[in-house]
């Protein structure tokens, strides 16, 4: 018998139960989330169940999910894991694609080899997420694995090009023009059609976002440009100066018909207190410490944003939010903002290179002027304003998927 398929009859002194494990609304340690007992007219079997490995820096995690609909469409009968770390699981929570989040930990490590995949994906070249994806039973696997020898290499041939970008400057930088998504998608032998990724703030995300604000003064219908400061450390010059976000506050400030909202995270809480100090009491400051969906929320509120290349991209672009992204040391081919933003790319000749040190003086982002963006950022003022409840909203009998 195979447990997976067949029913698995319980039995004990007084009763017995035919338990169908491989439904997808069979729990184990709880009653069924239908109310009904095993077997039931709710009987839904899981199908290809499909495990996705993608841990990484969270602007990818992000934009990974564009993957789920795609996979969807190729095994519309499955149950997707996506095992990521705790801020990946934070922001992916909601998505109606994903079946299981779990978070990328030891506990994880002993339920995953205790169960079979018809397939595994993982993305990422690191030796722990590469590692995960040998050590499951799978029926297939594709992406990245981990060799004998501890080292990564491509598990499907398809996966090869996606793989040697990271062993060939030349082809990263000068060669390849595919983007991220069609990347990910001709490395796991699926056709990309421009399938975008999307975030799901709740309810109480966008009350925070509304509380925040409500403190600064916001009056309904009144626009926002939200300056993202930050752009975390994994590359040299990737984020802009502060006196370069200085001036375009101001520019914009000058205008009287928007308001600047500055974003960041905990790295950018200096940042962003020294800039309110001297832009004043019209600028918006959103806070550092917001959650990821929070930030999400926050977001969403923006008419358009601005910033480097770095997960508040990915966040703007998920919420369809108009995204002026900065580059300079980044390589600008790999984000597809889906005719929804503009890339003010630096001129210098020595960019795209992804050190992560730089003695250049002046650095490629310097090259980008604070005019430039301000010209771009006023296209989108004046448009239909941002809607707020776009969001997903689970009804009362769906579970929302949440990590472990």
């Amino acid at each position: 018998m195979n447990p997976q398929h067949e029913p698995f009859e319980l039995k004990w002194h007084s009763g017995a139960m035919s338990l169908r494990l491989d439904c997808r609304h069979y729990r184990g340690d709880r009653p069924c989330s239908k109310g009904g007992k095993c077997s039931c007219s709710h009987y839904e079997p899981m199908g290809r169940r499909i495990l996705l490995i993608k841990l990484g820096a969270l602007g990818d995690v992000i934009r990974t999910e564009a993957l789920l609909p795609g996979l969807k469409d190729a095994y519309p009968q499955s149950q997707i894991t996506w095992v990521s770390k705790s801020n990946g699981c934070r922001m992916l929570a909601n998505n109606p694609l994903i079946d299981r989040l779990l978070e990328f930990n030891a506990e994880t490590m002993c339920q995953l080899r205790s169960e079979h995949f018809d397939l595994v994906i993982n993305l990422d070249k690191e030796s722990a997420p590469a590692g995960l994806a040998m050590q499951v039973t799978a029926q297939e696997r594709r992406g990245i694995g981990l060799s004998p020898c501890g080292t990564a290499y491509p598990l499907n041939p398809e996966a090869h090009y996606y793989f040697a970008l990271g062993l060939s400057d030349e082809l990263k930088f000068r060669q390849n023009s595919f983007s991220y998504q069609r990347l990910i998608y001709d490395a796991v032998g699926l056709t990309y059609r421009d399938q975008i990724y999307r975030l799901y703030p709740t309810p109480q995300n966008y009350q925070h976002a509304r509380t925040v604000y409500d403190r600064e003064s916001l009056k309904n219908g009144e626009e926002v440009i939200g300056l993202n400061t930050g752009s975390g450390g994994g590359f040299a010059n990737k984020t802009w100066g502060e006196e370069k976000f200085l001036e375009l506050a101001r520019q914009l400030m000058a205008r009287g018909d928007c308001r600047v909202a500055l974003l960041g995270g905990p790295d950018e809480t200096d940042r962003n207190r020294r800039l309110k100090q001297q832009l004043g009491p019209e600028v918006i400051d959103t806070g550092c410490d917001n959650s990821e969906l929070d930030f999400a929320a926050i977001v969403h509120r923006c008419s358009a944003v601005l910033t480097g290349d770095t997960t508040a991209t990915h966040v703007a672009i998920a919420l369809r939010v108009p995204t002026v992204i900065l580059f300079g040391p980044t390589c600008p081919q790999e984000i597809d903002v889906y005719g929804r933003g503009y890339k003010l790319i630096s001129g210098a000749t020595c960019a795209p290179c992804y050190k992560r040190h730089c003695d250049h003086s002046p650095n490629c982002m310097d090259t980008i002027d604070a005019e430039s963006a301000y010209e771009v950022l006023i296209r989108y003022l004046g448009r239909s304003p941002v809607s707020w409840i776009e969001s997903y909203v689970p009804e009362p009998h769906e579970e929302v998927p949440t990590c472990r």
